[in-house]
């Protein structure tokens, strides 16, 4: 009897010690805070353009780095959102474009929720994901999840919690049309809502009152993901009244009769948005624009008082915070060119930042990182943060450590039939347009049916198409190989 209670006691000894061992190590595990917002052009923020009233993300750059050539994986929401979760490109994901996402039953893998969700830690999501279409999808790692438009199975949606206020935004933005996207979108008004009839400010009222009510000891995965500063425009009041309307500038066209643009010809709304805007006034570009921003100042305070709330519940003494976009604006930009959907700097490029008070000490404060960056490294970057293993090898490097790329790349699968590839590093820009494989490593040169080659040192406008001149061919020649490599070396393992 008396060798019986040894023993128990030794087990429970044994147990209680891996119990505060795995306690203690899950509290020096860093909380992440994954922020995020919808068609921001990487300009667009104060540390880029003073014209632009940001605070909060100039604050997180000035605590941290900022990534300067960032660019996402494809131009628009779907694929690019799958990319970033799932830490794969869109030829690995399956995921081409805004319609079907991947059923819960064929994932390509862990999204990045479910991976913290496995390590410990307690997840969280507020705001957009986008997995595909109207389709339920579940939360995917997600234990706790407010969602404001598109339905997931097991989150709490506006339309549920608050039917009524969904109604009034709803009636609000119906003369935007579809996505909220055509010219009375892109111009936009003043809301006569208050902040929380809106997607984005019940979202963040929902974030708010998770935050003060917590009680979870583990660390924390926290997923803020806004819909704006995407159209519409239709900015709650106090936003634009702290903008100059005479000191906004716009976007400025070149001296071309008509679109130039072999890889996007005929996509995005191109009649809608350019019978619409060669005509329009001066004060109309100027209201567009500066709407544009105030969506922008709006997102960013609401951002703040998230990460202030945060803050008082001690929730970044040991974190990393994390603050990209899931693609760009181009805001008339190239001949009348709105919204996303081609492989131009306005639309690929994104803000991205990594701050907090975990990050290595060897990452310099108020620094800007020129490096070739892409979205699908903040997966293996956050990972590798909370000592977490990855189940399967990912394309994306460890911002945070010593690896780096010669080149970034994003693809554009919009026109049937056809695949566009960008090849981007610091002073070139190749796209080449493929007859449309089914495998990435099938591509071959043979495949190629147009290109276009700009110097972004010279040209960063895009405006000078160098794919034929005959002083650029050794440089098409590298990045074409180049290219193709990257293509073929994209996997699935």
């Amino acid at each position: 009897m008396f060798r019986i209670l040894i023993i128990l006691l030794t087990v429970f000894v044994v147990l209680g010690c891996n119990q505060n061992s795995t306690e203690k190590k899950n509290s020096q595990k860093p909380n992440i805070i994954f922020i995020m917002d919808d068609q921001h052009r990487w300009n667009a923020l104060g540390k880029i353009n003073p014209t632009v009233i940001t605070p909060t993300l100039d604050g997180l750059a000035e605590e941290g780095v900022f990534f300067d050539q960032a660019v996402c994986q494809a131009p628009m929401c779907t694929p690019s959102r799958n990319s970033m979760m799932f830490g794969l490109y869109p030829n690995q994901t399956g995921v081409y474009s805004n319609g079907k996402g991947i059923p819960d039953s064929l994932l390509p893998g862990k999204t990045i929720a479910q991976y913290f969700k496995d390590a410990g830690y307690e997840t969280v999501g507020f705001g957009k994901t986008h997995w595909g279409g109207r389709q339920r999808y579940n939360t995917r790692g997600f234990e706790t999840r407010y969602v404001s438009e598109i339905k997931e199975k097991g989150a709490v949606s506006m339309a549920e919690m608050n039917p009524e206020a969904k109604k009034r935004y709803d009636a609000e933005i119906k003369v935007m049309g579809s996505g909220e996207e055509n010219n009375i979108g892109y111009l936009g008004f003043t809301s006569k809502l208050k902040e929380e009839d809106h997607r984005d400010g019940w979202i963040t009222q929902q974030a708010i009152k998770y935050i003060d009510q917590r009680e979870d000891n583990r660390p924390l995965f926290f997923y803020l993901s806004y819909m704006k500063p995407h159209a519409g425009h239709n900015v709650p009041e106090g936003f634009e009244e702290r903008y100059d309307l005479d000191s906004i500038s716009y976007a400025q066209q070149p001296n071309w009769t008509k679109d130039y643009s072999p890889h996007a010809e005929g996509v995005n709304r191109r009649d809608l948005y350019e019978n619409y805007w060669k005509n329009a006034s001066e004060t109309e570009w100027k209201l567009m624009t500066m709407r544009y921003y105030a969506n922008i100042t709006w997102i960013d305070d609401m951002m703040g008082r998230v990460l202030k709330k945060l803050e008082k519940k001690g929730l970044l003494e040991n974190t990393i915070i994390v603050y990209t976009s899931d693609h760009g604006e181009m805001l008339g930009d190239r001949f009348y060119r709105f919204n996303k959907y081609n492989l131009y700097d306005g639309s690929v490029k994104i803000p991205m930042i990594l701050a907090g008070s975990a990050l290595p000490k060897s990452i310099q404060k108020n620094s800007i990182d020129s490096s070739p960056t892409e979205n699908i490294d903040l997966l293996p970057t956050l990972l590798h943060a909370a000592d977490i293993a990855p189940e399967r090898s990912l394309p994306g490097i460890n911002l945070l450590g010593s690896e780096s790329r010669a080149a970034s790349f994003s693809a554009l699968h919009e026109r049937a039939g056809e695949a566009a590839f960008m090849w981007r590093n610091a002073s070139h820009k190749l796209i080449l347009v493929f007859k449309r494989k089914k495998n990435a490593n099938d591509y071959s040169d043979q495949d190629i049916l147009t290109g276009e080659l700009y110097d972004l040192k010279n040209d960063p406008e895009e405006w000078t198409d160098l794919f034929n001149d005959q002083d650029f061919q050794n440089t098409k020649k590298e990045m074409s190989t180049a290219l193709l490599n990257h293509l073929k070396n994209m996997r699935i393992d």
